[in-house]
């Protein structure tokens, strides 16, 4: 395992409920039937609006292969091209729309000098992660660890830094109260069911409190409530505060009720010619015409019976009788639908934000802090400072250096309104790394900067989460609708019901859409495959 900074000594993001389009995940929002309330809840008083294709998706009358596409996919990120590839192999005949002028969604590669890739985006992959590593090895694709050897260091509230082996020197008050935290929600999260948390006893009240909240009510050492802080920030990448506490337990509850399932190590491999290959050998397989770049999806219109029009706002349309939507939430709710979709569904797509994320590479000609016995690693309790974790993400053959750097949350809106200026932004960063590891950092060769917040077709990283009060306002039968209405299917990791927000989940739910879709259709006829 990856000795990562984490609080009481693990480390990392969201294993089986969140976490990476771009490093880390949230959990996926679960619909589900309060039982504390008898109140019609806004899912509830949207059901009777349901738009014609919710009831026509209970029809079992097979959809023809007529010729002309049979599926419209939008997206081609990881979810997007992995169910594009395995729809074309079924022998159907696939678009893929993409806004962007480029594949790879919230995985983003860039070139150092000497050709090795750099991640700006989601790159990390960890046990339990198996879908995606035979995907690696199936596209010729090599892996590599971490680098995790040497000391951690520690960046206390005060601003003192600390380096570490194994526990976080916070203090022996500041390490009880986070071990009691971790005892009292794992004994909370087993009353919560993991698919279906809003049937907890205590759902509504869990939900309609933040994780904040339940930090501050809850542990009693300013460390320990900090350190904490920064632990959910990491996964998330957004504050405690805007975060609903049930979304939390239904987390842990889906890692088996162990916190530190969810806070360790989702991050031990990473790709040597970086993630967005993945999505770029998947696009080149696909056949010839199937992907169209820079094409936004402006509208998706049913037509007939069996078939939708999609437009794009660069003018062009595109007729099948199913459509995959893949793009983040908050994108889906710009996109004109006729029908609308049911308005609980598009209502709870419209609460689901995407975290704010600052990404850094920072380059230099050789890792010198390995040399130091330092593993790049850091985790930041001041709550003040910009930066609140590092790793040593050099390429995989060591001859050149680079330090990861990640501003999150409410850090990341004020480092930016504070520091409009791009070079004055990467200036901070460097002077912040000469804290940790000397003088020697300064000697970068490259900062690169990604702002997610800011990228048009991803609006934030890592992914979505629910606010306080989000998920006890929709019921569980409105479970399939997120995933389907008619012939509209809707992937993406945030539908998947583990590891979102990381390239597994992504893959996951393109192959569940892509295998309903595949029965929906009539088998091929003999010789048409």
């Amino acid at each position: 395992m990856v000795k990562r900074p984490s609080w009481l000594g693990g480390s990392r993001t969201r294993a089986h409920a969140h976490a990476s389009g771009s490093g880390s995940s949230t959990p996926q929002p679960l619909a589900a039937t309060s039982i504390e309330s008898g109140h019609t809840t806004l899912a509830t008083r949207s059901a009777e609006k349901l738009a014609p294709d919710a009831a026509a998706s209970a029809k079992t009358t097979k959809l023809k292969r007529a010729g002309g596409i049979d599926a419209v996919i939008i997206g081609a990120g990881l979810s997007g091209l992995i169910a594009a590839d395995e729809l074309s192999r079924a022998g159907l005949k696939v678009k893929v729309l993409e806004a962007n002028d480029r594949v790879g969604g919230r995985t983003l590669d860039m070139r150092l000098d000497g050709g090795n890739a750099i991640e700006m985006g989601g790159q990390w992959i960890g046990p339990g992660q198996t879908e995606i590593l035979q995907l690696i090895q199936e596209l010729g694709l090599d892996t590599h660890n971490t680098y995790d050897q040497g000391q951690n260091i520690y960046r206390s509230t005060s601003g003192s830094v600390k380096r570490y082996n194994e526990m976080i020197p916070c203090g022996v008050l500041a390490s009880l109260d986070l071990l009691v935290a971790t005892r009292k929600i794992n004994s909370l999260s087993k009353s919560v069911p993991a698919k279906t948390p809003c049937r907890a006893k205590n759902a509504r009240y869990y939900d309609e409190r933040s994780i904040g909240t339940w930090i501050d009510d809850s542990m009693w050492t300013f460390e320990a409530k900090q350190l904490f802080r920064m632990a959910i920030k990491a996964v998330y990448a957004e504050d405690a505060e805007s975060i609903s506490f049930l979304d939390l337990l239904a987390t842990v509850a889906g890692a088996g009720g162990d916190i530190e399932q969810v806070l360790s190590d989702a991050q031990t491999t990473r790709i040597v010619q970086g993630p967005q290959e993945i999505s770029q050998r998947l696009a080149a397989r696909l056949p010839g015409s199937t992907l169209e770049l820079g094409q936004k999806v402006s509208g998706i219109h049913k037509v007939g019976v069996d078939m939708y029009e999609v437009s794009t706002s660069q003018g062009e349309t595109y007729n099948a009788p199913v459509v995959v939507i893949t793009p983040p939430r908050p994108l889906i709710c710009q996109i004109d639908f006729k029908p609308q979709l049911p308005s609980g569904l598009i209502q709870y797509y419209r609460r689901q934000p995407m975290g704010s994320a600052i990404k850094f590479n920072v380059i230099y000609p050789t890792p010198f802090w390995r040399e130091a016995g330092l593993s790049g690693a850091m985790i930041n309790a001041d709550e003040t400072s910009p930066v609140q974790m590092t790793y040593d993400n050099s390429p995989a053959d060591g001859k050149q250096g680079a330090i990861v750097a990640f501003v999150l949350g409410n850090n990341s809106r004020r480092f930016l309104h504070q520091n409009a200026d791009a070079e004055q932004r990467k200036q901070i960063v460097l002077d912040f790394l000469v804290t940790l590891f000397g003088a020697q950092a300064r000697e970068a060769t490259q900062v690169l900067e990604m702002n997610w917040t800011l990228a048009p077709f991803a609006t934030g990283g890592y992914g979505s989460f629910n606010p306080p009060g989000v998920l006890t306002s929709f019921e569980e039968d409105e479970r399939d609708e997120m995933s389907r209405v008619g012939n509209l299917y809707f992937a993406g990791d945030a539908t998947s019901e583990i590891w979102q927000g990381y390239m597994e989940g992504a893959l996951l739910s393109g192959r569940r859409v892509a295998s309903r879709i595949v029965e929906s259709f009539e088998a091929p006829s003999e010789g048409a495959m």
